[in-house]
């Protein structure tokens, strides 16, 4: 049921998943393996996590009443760290860390509502990239709910700085464009990495296609002393870039061109869908991280005035261009 809204509906309904489905894999910082069931779930609810480690054994009703102990909102605000990934926290103290990945794969397939049981404190970081959750996503299917989806159309633009990182978002230009551009720019002393630069417009397709696969990355040196620290101790070469001195040390070398930069805008897709919403407007980031894009959603949340909510009208998504 409800897997389409009225006939002649000129207007995107929200979206969940047609079946639950499961993965599994490591968490990136306790190297443990976890494993995490994505539900559908009901108009309205958003994007939530469920610690299901932490739920008593000692009887369904016992269970019922610590399910909103153990269950954290994805939202800007619930974000409480930052460092290699984004954590969130609910108002028990009970987090999920890593998120990002799968929070991009919900916004590149228009995915609203879903509740991810997850059996540890950190979401398997796979591949380092979103295409593992793209797969299972498309196993399991989407379906429509009995309700229009709402975007936020940037009204003001609105900024976050931080030497010389910093992102910006500003209204489109025409009325009728209902599109997310983005253009991110990166810029690295590896030689390996550089300056690279994306520009496209965020849709279905093209997040499909090109940036799913992007994988995390970093430095070889950067991996010894977080290893030394106990930090990072499910990360290899399996489930990230690894450069040095101008040499990517990863057998098969890159995806594609460009990977660095659309790794960086992945993890951006992913820390702006904490809004719950798409966006409609101009994002522009110089060098963006895990902090910056959290300030922004907040810098955004906490000017009303920046921005409002409309109806999306079904269309086509727009091409995608990557520059290096």
């Amino acid at each position: 049921m409800f897997d389409h809204l009225e006939t002649g509906s000129d207007f995107v309904a929200e979206k969940t998943l047609r079946s639950s489905v499961s993965l599994s894999g490591v968490g990136l910082h306790t190297g443990a393996p976890v494993q995490i069931t994505i539900h559908p779930a009901a108009s309205g609810n958003g994007i939530m996590f469920r610690r299901q480690d932490l739920l008593s054994t000692d009887g369904a009703a016992r269970q019922s009443a610590e399910l909103s102990k153990v269950t954290i909102s994805a939202h800007p605000k619930a974000v409480t760290r930052t460092a290699l990934g984004t954590t969130l926290t609910n108002e028990y103290g009970v987090s999920v860390n890593t998120v990002e990945h799968l929070m991009a794969a919900f916004s590149g397939l228009g995915i609203d509502n879903a509740l991810i049981e997850i059996s540890g404190p950190e979401l398997p970081i796979m591949d380092g990239s979103a295409e593992p959750f793209i797969a299972v996503l498309d196993e399991a299917g989407l379906r429509s709910l009995p309700a229009r989806r709402l975007a936020l159309r940037i009204k003001q633009r609105v900024a976050v700085k931080d030497g010389d990182h910093w992102i910006y978002i500003t209204p489109n230009s025409d009325a009728s464009d209902y599109a997310c551009h983005m253009d991110v720019m990166v810029d690295f002393e590896d030689p390996a990495i550089g300056r690279q630069h994306a520009v496209f417009d965020l849709g279905a397709q093209h997040f499909r296609q090109t940036i799913a696969a992007a994988r995390t990355f970093c430095n070889k040196s950067d991996v010894e002393l977080m290893h030394e620290r106990g930090l990072a101790l499910g990360g290899s070469y399996d489930n990230a870039i690894v450069v040095d001195n101008g040499k990517v040390l990863n057998q098969g070398g890159l995806r594609f061109d460009g990977e660095f930069v659309l790794h960086k805008a992945l993890d951006l897709i992913g820390d702006l869908y904490l809004l719950g919403r798409p966006i409609i407007g101009l994002v522009t980031a110089f060098k963006p991280g895990h902090e910056l894009n959290n300030r922004l959603t907040k810098a955004l949340l906490d000017s009303p005035e920046s921005y409002e909510l409309v109806e999306i009208p079904v269309t086509q998504s727009p091409a995608m261009r990557v520059e290096a």
